[in-house]
């Protein structure tokens, strides 16, 4: 599980880094500098992925290092936070698709990144609350 563990955090970053990415580029579809259509898919997909990979990880740690019976952030308010990041990430991307245009649907990214980038920033231990 140490391995694990360390991976879970070290894997964080590429989460942050894939969801500054995304959201570069799905302001950038929605502002015009860039493919509409292409900013929405690729960099909302490429973040949501990350933090699939960051909530499993995650969730097998809740699981197999006991943490749900462990007192303070990690009981609840972790993994609640970073599962909501996740359901708003997909969220966005279900959205994107169904938008009427490749500029709604980098907005739709884009306001989705940022919400699920904000949750994740603040479920990060260490960063608004100790960890």
């Amino acid at each position: 599980m140490d391995f694990l563990t360390i991976l879970h955090s070290i894997w964080r970053w590429a989460v942050l880094l894939a969801a500054v990415v995304a959201l570069v580029g799905a302001l950038g579809g929605w502002l015009g500098q860039l493919s509409p259509r292409l900013a929405a898919r690729r960099a909302g997909t490429f973040y949501t992925v990350a933090l699939d990979v960051q909530v499993v990880l995650g969730l097998i740690l809740w699981v197999g290092k006991g943490w749900y019976a462990t007192p303070g952030f990690f009981r609840f308010e972790h993994p609640t936070i970073m599962l909501l990041a996740l359901v708003v990430a997909h969220a966005g991307q279900a959205l994107s698709r169904r938008a009427e245009s490749p500029r709604a649907a980098a907005r739709t990214v884009a306001i989705a990144t940022a919400v699920s980038l904000a949750l994740v920033v603040v479920g990060i231990p260490g960063v608004v609350r100790p960890g």
